[in-house]
Protein backbone atom coordinates (compact mmCIF):
# COMPACT_ATOMS: atom_id res chain seq x y z
CA UNK A 1 0.00 0.00 0.00
CA UNK A 2 1.60 3.37 -1.36
CA UNK A 3 0.47 6.01 2.26
CA UNK A 4 0.33 9.57 0.45
CA UNK A 5 1.21 12.21 2.42
CA UNK A 6 -1.60 13.25 3.63
CA UNK A 7 -3.37 10.94 6.57
CA UNK A 8 -7.27 12.65 6.66
CA UNK A 9 -8.94 10.28 9.40
CA UNK A 10 -12.82 10.80 8.30
CA UNK A 11 -15.67 9.37 10.35
CA UNK A 12 -18.32 7.11 8.34
CA UNK A 13 -21.01 9.93 7.94
CA UNK A 14 -23.17 11.70 5.52
CA UNK A 15 -21.28 15.26 5.36
CA UNK A 16 -17.79 13.47 5.41
CA UNK A 17 -18.57 10.94 2.37
CA UNK A 18 -20.05 13.40 0.34
CA UNK A 19 -17.36 15.60 0.11
CA UNK A 20 -15.22 12.99 -0.19
CA UNK A 21 -17.15 11.98 -3.10
CA UNK A 22 -16.95 14.57 -5.01
CA UNK A 23 -13.61 15.59 -5.00
CA UNK A 24 -11.80 14.65 -8.39
CA UNK A 25 -10.12 11.66 -8.84
CA UNK A 26 -6.57 13.17 -9.13
CA UNK A 27 -7.10 14.61 -5.53
CA UNK A 28 -8.24 11.10 -4.12
CA UNK A 29 -5.10 9.90 -5.49
CA UNK A 30 -3.00 12.25 -3.02
CA UNK A 31 -4.47 11.15 0.16
CA UNK A 32 -4.98 8.13 2.48
CA UNK A 33 -7.87 8.37 4.49
CA UNK A 34 -8.03 6.42 8.00
CA UNK A 35 -11.71 5.69 8.32
CA UNK A 36 -12.97 4.83 11.61
CA UNK A 37 -15.97 2.46 11.38
CA UNK A 38 -19.21 3.00 12.83
CA UNK A 39 -22.99 1.73 12.16
CA UNK A 40 -23.87 3.90 9.23
CA UNK A 41 -27.05 5.87 10.36
CA UNK A 42 -29.39 3.70 11.93
CA UNK A 43 -28.77 0.87 8.74
CA UNK A 44 -27.70 -2.44 9.28
CA UNK A 45 -25.35 -4.79 8.82
CA UNK A 46 -22.22 -2.73 9.73
CA UNK A 47 -20.82 -3.63 6.49
CA UNK A 48 -23.45 -1.00 5.05
CA UNK A 49 -20.80 1.87 6.25
CA UNK A 50 -17.83 0.43 4.61
CA UNK A 51 -20.47 -0.15 1.14
CA UNK A 52 -20.93 3.98 1.30
CA UNK A 53 -17.41 4.58 2.57
CA UNK A 54 -16.16 2.77 -0.77
CA UNK A 55 -18.99 4.33 -2.55
CA UNK A 56 -16.97 7.67 -2.28
CA UNK A 57 -13.35 6.42 -2.22
CA UNK A 58 -13.58 3.60 -5.11
CA UNK A 59 -10.63 1.18 -6.20
CA UNK A 60 -8.22 2.31 -3.66
CA UNK A 61 -6.73 1.54 -0.42
CA UNK A 62 -7.62 3.28 2.66
CA UNK A 63 -6.92 2.22 6.78
CA UNK A 64 -9.92 1.29 9.25
CA UNK A 65 -10.28 1.35 12.80
CA UNK A 66 -12.52 1.32 15.10
CA UNK A 67 -14.64 4.54 16.03
CA UNK A 68 -14.62 4.34 19.52
CA UNK A 69 -16.05 8.01 19.99
CA UNK A 70 -19.51 6.76 18.75
CA UNK A 71 -21.80 5.72 21.19
CA UNK A 72 -24.49 2.83 20.75
CA UNK A 73 -28.63 4.63 21.90
CA UNK A 74 -30.91 2.33 22.69
CA UNK A 75 -32.78 1.02 19.74
CA UNK A 76 -30.18 -2.27 19.27
CA UNK A 77 -29.97 -3.61 15.90
CA UNK A 78 -27.17 -5.97 14.26
CA UNK A 79 -24.62 -3.31 13.18
CA UNK A 80 -24.52 -2.07 16.78
CA UNK A 81 -23.83 -5.05 18.20
CA UNK A 82 -21.19 -5.95 16.24
CA UNK A 83 -19.82 -2.68 16.87
CA UNK A 84 -19.82 -3.01 20.66
CA UNK A 85 -17.72 -6.14 19.78
CA UNK A 86 -15.12 -4.84 17.57
CA UNK A 87 -15.01 -1.64 20.28
CA UNK A 88 -14.60 -4.05 23.56
CA UNK A 89 -11.35 -4.04 25.25
CA UNK A 90 -10.06 -6.53 24.50
CA UNK A 91 -11.96 -6.65 20.74
CA UNK A 92 -13.36 -9.65 19.14
CA UNK A 93 -10.56 -10.14 16.46
CA UNK A 94 -12.53 -13.04 14.12
CA UNK A 95 -15.31 -10.78 13.96
CA UNK A 96 -13.01 -7.94 12.90
CA UNK A 97 -11.37 -9.98 9.94
CA UNK A 98 -14.72 -11.84 9.54
CA UNK A 99 -15.89 -8.20 8.69
CA UNK A 100 -12.58 -6.71 6.60
CA UNK A 101 -12.00 -10.11 4.74
CA UNK A 102 -15.09 -8.71 2.43
CA UNK A 103 -13.50 -5.07 1.77
CA UNK A 104 -9.67 -6.15 0.06
CA UNK A 105 -9.03 -2.04 0.04
CA UNK A 106 -9.56 -1.83 3.94
CA UNK A 107 -6.23 -1.80 5.73
CA UNK A 108 -6.29 -2.90 9.13
CA UNK A 109 -5.02 -0.95 12.07
CA UNK A 110 -3.82 -3.12 15.27
CA UNK A 111 -6.91 -3.79 17.79
CA UNK A 112 -4.57 -2.86 20.66
CA UNK A 113 -6.67 -2.33 23.62
CA UNK A 114 -6.26 -4.57 26.73
CA UNK A 115 -3.92 -6.86 24.45
CA UNK A 116 -0.95 -8.14 24.31
CA UNK A 117 2.29 -8.44 22.53
CA UNK A 118 1.34 -12.37 20.73
CA UNK A 119 -1.92 -10.60 19.47
CA UNK A 120 -0.50 -7.98 17.76
CA UNK A 121 1.67 -10.59 16.14
CA UNK A 122 -1.58 -12.52 15.18
CA UNK A 123 -3.21 -9.49 13.64
CA UNK A 124 0.19 -8.88 11.53
CA UNK A 125 0.04 -12.16 10.27
CA UNK A 126 -3.71 -11.84 9.46
CA UNK A 127 -2.79 -8.69 7.38
CA UNK A 128 -0.01 -9.99 5.54
CA UNK A 129 -1.74 -13.41 4.63
CA UNK A 130 -4.23 -11.33 2.80
CA UNK A 131 -2.50 -8.75 1.48
CA UNK A 132 -3.01 -5.98 3.55
CA UNK A 133 -0.95 -2.95 5.13
CA UNK A 134 -1.52 -2.46 8.59
CA UNK A 135 -1.21 0.33 11.25
CA UNK A 136 -0.24 1.23 14.49
CA UNK A 137 -2.76 3.88 15.31
CA UNK A 138 -2.03 5.35 19.26
CA UNK A 139 -5.02 7.31 20.32
CA UNK A 140 -3.72 9.41 22.81
CA UNK A 141 -6.61 11.99 23.22
CA UNK A 142 -6.92 12.78 26.75
CA UNK A 143 -9.82 10.85 28.37
CA UNK A 144 -10.41 8.69 24.88
CA UNK A 145 -7.69 6.81 24.07
CA UNK A 146 -5.95 4.07 25.32
CA UNK A 147 -2.43 5.18 24.23
CA UNK A 148 1.08 3.18 23.79
CA UNK A 149 0.82 -0.90 24.84
CA UNK A 150 4.14 -1.44 26.68
CA UNK A 151 4.74 -3.72 24.38
CA UNK A 152 5.19 -1.98 21.67
CA UNK A 153 8.81 -1.36 21.70
CA UNK A 154 9.27 -4.79 21.45
CA UNK A 155 6.88 -5.36 18.76
CA UNK A 156 8.79 -2.02 16.93
CA UNK A 157 11.76 -4.08 17.41
CA UNK A 158 11.05 -7.22 16.14
CA UNK A 159 9.40 -5.33 12.94
CA UNK A 160 13.07 -3.29 12.57
CA UNK A 161 15.02 -6.57 12.97
CA UNK A 162 12.60 -7.81 10.23
CA UNK A 163 13.22 -5.25 7.76
CA UNK A 164 9.23 -4.68 7.39
CA UNK A 165 7.98 -1.80 5.77
CA UNK A 166 4.37 -2.41 5.25
CA UNK A 167 2.62 -0.81 7.65
CA UNK A 168 2.17 2.74 8.78
CA UNK A 169 2.64 4.48 12.53
CA UNK A 170 -0.47 7.03 13.65
CA UNK A 171 -0.45 9.24 16.88
CA UNK A 172 -3.45 10.42 17.26
CA UNK A 173 -4.25 13.41 19.73
CA UNK A 174 -8.14 13.79 18.90
CA UNK A 175 -9.55 17.30 19.26
CA UNK A 176 -6.95 19.82 21.17
CA UNK A 177 -7.13 23.83 21.49
CA UNK A 178 -3.92 23.94 19.38
CA UNK A 179 -2.39 21.27 17.30
CA UNK A 180 0.80 22.95 18.40
CA UNK A 181 0.39 21.62 22.41
CA UNK A 182 1.56 18.07 21.10
CA UNK A 183 4.67 18.78 18.82
CA UNK A 184 7.30 17.98 21.97
CA UNK A 185 4.99 14.47 22.73
CA UNK A 186 4.62 13.56 19.17
CA UNK A 187 7.99 13.82 18.52
CA UNK A 188 9.40 12.32 22.20
CA UNK A 189 7.65 9.32 21.40
CA UNK A 190 8.61 9.25 17.60
CA UNK A 191 13.03 9.72 19.00
CA UNK A 192 11.87 7.31 21.48
CA UNK A 193 10.03 4.75 20.19
CA UNK A 194 10.25 4.68 16.04
CA UNK A 195 14.18 5.50 16.02
CA UNK A 196 14.70 2.23 14.73
CA UNK A 197 12.30 1.73 12.19
CA UNK A 198 12.85 1.79 7.81
CA UNK A 199 12.88 5.57 6.74
CA UNK A 200 10.23 4.69 4.40
CA UNK A 201 7.65 4.07 6.75
CA UNK A 202 5.38 6.94 7.22
CA UNK A 203 4.71 8.29 11.02
CA UNK A 204 1.53 10.72 11.14
CA UNK A 205 0.99 13.07 13.67
CA UNK A 206 -2.97 13.98 13.94
CA UNK A 207 -5.42 15.61 15.86
CA UNK A 208 -8.41 18.34 14.83
CA UNK A 209 -8.97 21.74 16.28
CA UNK A 210 -11.83 22.54 14.26
CA UNK A 211 -13.69 24.75 16.68
CA UNK A 212 -16.66 23.30 19.29
CA UNK A 213 -18.15 26.68 19.44
CA UNK A 214 -18.88 29.14 16.70
CA UNK A 215 -20.98 31.85 19.33
CA UNK A 216 -17.86 34.16 18.89
CA UNK A 217 -17.38 34.56 15.21
CA UNK A 218 -18.97 37.61 13.99
CA UNK A 219 -19.18 39.22 10.62
CA UNK A 220 -15.91 37.63 8.68
CA UNK A 221 -13.49 35.98 11.31
CA UNK A 222 -10.66 34.20 10.38
CA UNK A 223 -9.38 30.85 12.35
CA UNK A 224 -5.86 29.59 11.96
CA UNK A 225 -4.93 26.18 12.54
CA UNK A 226 -1.19 24.70 13.40
CA UNK A 227 -1.20 21.23 11.94
CA UNK A 228 1.63 22.25 9.53
CA UNK A 229 3.06 24.25 12.00
CA UNK A 230 3.11 20.94 14.30
CA UNK A 231 4.48 19.12 11.17
CA UNK A 232 7.57 21.24 10.82
CA UNK A 233 7.91 20.96 14.39
CA UNK A 234 8.13 17.11 14.18
CA UNK A 235 10.01 17.15 11.14
CA UNK A 236 12.73 19.47 12.50
CA UNK A 237 13.05 17.39 15.95
CA UNK A 238 13.30 13.88 15.08
CA UNK A 239 15.27 12.21 12.39
CA UNK A 240 12.77 10.19 10.88
CA UNK A 241 12.68 11.45 7.38
CA UNK A 242 8.93 10.20 6.60
CA UNK A 243 6.72 12.33 8.90
CA UNK A 244 3.26 13.00 7.18
CA UNK A 245 0.67 15.10 7.51
CA UNK A 246 -2.19 14.60 9.27
CA UNK A 247 -5.86 16.13 10.22
CA UNK A 248 -9.50 15.06 10.72
CA UNK A 249 -10.44 17.12 7.14
CA UNK A 250 -12.15 19.90 8.99
CA UNK A 251 -14.35 17.45 10.81
CA UNK A 252 -13.98 16.48 14.65
CA UNK A 253 -14.98 13.72 16.35
CA UNK A 254 -18.56 12.21 17.20
CA UNK A 255 -19.75 14.05 20.01
CA UNK A 256 -23.12 13.47 21.98
CA UNK A 257 -25.34 15.98 23.95
CA UNK A 258 -28.09 18.38 23.10
CA UNK A 259 -26.52 21.29 21.33
CA UNK A 260 -29.10 23.62 19.67
CA UNK A 261 -29.38 24.30 15.95
CA UNK A 262 -27.03 26.31 14.81
CA UNK A 263 -27.16 29.43 13.06
CA UNK A 264 -27.00 29.47 9.20
CA UNK A 265 -22.98 30.45 8.43
CA UNK A 266 -20.24 29.47 5.29
CA UNK A 267 -17.02 28.04 6.49
CA UNK A 268 -14.24 28.61 3.48
CA UNK A 269 -10.92 26.35 4.05
CA UNK A 270 -8.00 28.43 3.20
CA UNK A 271 -4.44 26.80 3.51
CA UNK A 272 -3.73 27.10 7.39
CA UNK A 273 -7.17 28.96 8.20
CA UNK A 274 -10.84 28.60 8.13
CA UNK A 275 -12.54 31.71 7.27
CA UNK A 276 -15.80 31.85 9.16
CA UNK A 277 -19.32 33.82 7.65
CA UNK A 278 -21.97 34.16 10.18
CA UNK A 279 -23.59 36.58 12.61
CA UNK A 280 -23.91 36.72 16.14
CA UNK A 281 -26.75 38.65 16.82
CA UNK A 282 -28.87 37.91 13.37
CA UNK A 283 -29.27 34.99 11.29
CA UNK A 284 -27.65 35.75 7.87
CA UNK A 285 -28.73 33.92 4.90
CA UNK A 286 -26.35 31.37 3.33
CA UNK A 287 -26.32 33.78 0.41
CA UNK A 288 -24.71 36.90 2.38
CA UNK A 289 -22.61 34.52 4.15
CA UNK A 290 -21.52 33.24 0.68
CA UNK A 291 -20.89 36.93 -0.87
CA UNK A 292 -18.88 37.92 2.59
CA UNK A 293 -16.69 34.96 1.67
CA UNK A 294 -16.18 35.92 -1.63
CA UNK A 295 -15.38 39.35 -0.37
CA UNK A 296 -12.79 38.31 2.30
CA UNK A 297 -9.75 38.55 0.70
CA UNK A 298 -8.88 34.69 1.43
CA UNK A 299 -11.13 33.72 -1.36
CA UNK A 300 -9.16 32.22 -4.13
CA UNK A 301 -11.16 31.36 -7.12
CA UNK A 302 -10.40 28.80 -9.42
CA UNK A 303 -9.84 25.88 -7.54
CA UNK A 304 -12.12 23.85 -10.14
CA UNK A 305 -13.75 21.92 -7.25
CA UNK A 306 -17.07 20.74 -6.03
CA UNK A 307 -17.12 22.60 -2.64
CA UNK A 308 -16.01 26.08 -3.81
CA UNK A 309 -18.91 26.15 -7.04
CA UNK A 310 -21.65 25.84 -4.38
CA UNK A 311 -20.40 28.41 -2.41
CA UNK A 312 -20.05 30.44 -5.82
CA UNK A 313 -23.28 29.51 -6.65
CA UNK A 314 -24.69 30.04 -3.07
CA UNK A 315 -23.42 33.64 -3.49
CA UNK A 316 -25.44 34.26 -6.80
CA UNK A 317 -28.64 32.98 -5.28
CA UNK A 318 -28.59 29.18 -7.17
CA UNK A 319 -31.13 26.97 -6.03
CA UNK A 320 -29.66 24.12 -6.06
CA UNK A 321 -26.80 25.45 -3.82
CA UNK A 322 -25.92 25.47 -0.27
CA UNK A 323 -29.18 25.78 1.27
CA UNK A 324 -28.82 23.38 4.83
CA UNK A 325 -26.25 23.10 7.53
CA UNK A 326 -24.82 19.97 6.19
CA UNK A 327 -24.62 20.91 2.64
CA UNK A 328 -22.24 23.67 3.81
CA UNK A 329 -20.40 21.34 5.87
CA UNK A 330 -19.80 18.86 2.89
CA UNK A 331 -18.71 21.78 0.35
CA UNK A 332 -15.67 22.87 3.60
CA UNK A 333 -14.52 19.37 3.42
CA UNK A 334 -14.39 19.30 -0.10
CA UNK A 335 -12.11 22.13 -0.28
CA UNK A 336 -10.20 21.24 2.74
CA UNK A 337 -9.09 18.06 1.44
CA UNK A 338 -8.46 19.17 -1.92
CA UNK A 339 -6.20 22.49 -0.41
CA UNK A 340 -4.33 19.94 1.96
CA UNK A 341 -4.17 17.04 -0.76
CA UNK A 342 -2.38 19.56 -2.96
CA UNK A 343 -0.73 21.51 -0.07
CA UNK A 344 1.74 24.27 -1.79
CA UNK A 345 0.94 22.83 -5.24
CA UNK A 346 -2.46 23.48 -6.26
CA UNK A 347 -3.20 22.59 -9.55
CA UNK A 348 -5.14 24.30 -12.58
CA UNK A 349 -8.54 22.88 -12.59
CA UNK A 350 -7.98 21.86 -16.43
CA UNK A 351 -5.57 19.44 -14.59
CA UNK A 352 -7.85 17.72 -12.79
CA UNK A 353 -10.06 14.57 -14.03
CA UNK A 354 -13.06 14.91 -13.29
CA UNK A 355 -15.30 12.37 -10.93
CA UNK A 356 -17.97 10.70 -12.54
CA UNK A 357 -20.30 7.98 -12.07
CA UNK A 358 -22.71 4.85 -14.19
CA UNK A 359 -25.53 6.82 -11.73
CA UNK A 360 -24.88 9.95 -14.38
CA UNK A 361 -25.50 8.09 -17.68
Amino acid sequence: MDVQEYLVTLGIRPAELSGLKELPGTTKDRLTPLVLLAPWLATSPLSRALDKFEESYPSRPYFIDVDTYYRMNDKPNEAKELWARLAAKPADLDAWWGLLSEYPNANPCLLMAERSIESAREQIAWAREHNRAFCLRMNLAEGIGSGIPQWMPALVAELAAEGANDYAVVFEFGWVPDPLLVAALASGYTNSFFGTIPPEVPIAISCTSFPKDFTPFDGTDVCGFTNRDLLAQVQQATNHPRIIYGDWGTTKPRSYGHASQPKNRIDYPADTSWIIARDKTDEVSFQVAAQRVLDSGYWTGNLGVWGEQLIEGTAAGQAFAIDTMPKMYSARINIHLHRQAFYGHLPPPEALDEEWSDDDL
